[in-house]
């Protein structure tokens, strides 16, 4: 059976609201995004489990690279049936507490599954674009 409309908002629902979280510096709502066994893949780490995706961003945020920022997500193509849907997301990261600027851009492709308690990531994968880091190394 195809996703309905209201399981593609209530997709992108969670993929905004683990932003929301992110950008409010909330680690337990963050992980509870995924499942208990999900995984966080980025351009630096894997990170499986929600232990270890709460140990991740929390050094994250401790070292300051969310101090200021604002997530927008935007592009969504969300592709599945039934219980299980991939998500494919662009992102940009703005600083909004000193002189506005990006910070960084990426794309994020997803697997996300139905659940009792609604769509959580089974994983997210989240590739930072190359200009980020050619920008640090200036």
């Amino acid at each position: 059976m195809p996703l309905s409309a209201d399981d593609k908002i209530a997709i992108q629902e969670l993929s905004n609201t683990h932003v929301r979280h992110l950008d409010a510096h909330d680690v337990d709502a963050w992980a509870g995004c995924w499942l208990p066994d999900g995984a966080f893949i980025a351009t630096y780490g894997a990170f499986t489990g929600h232990e270890a995706i709460k140990e991740f961003i929390r050094g994250h945020i401790a070292e300051g690279k969310e101090d200021g920022a604002r997530h927008i997500l935007s592009n969504y193509v969300i592709e599945g049936d039934g219980d299980r849907a991939t998500v494919y997301s662009l992102v940009v990261k703005l600083q909004v507490e000193q002189a506005p600027h990006i910070i960084a851009s990426g794309v994020y492709n997803d697997v996300v599954v139905r659940t009792p308690g609604g769509w959580r990531f089974e994983s997210r994968r989240l590739d930072v674009d190359n200009g980020v880091f050619a920008a640090a190394a200036q």
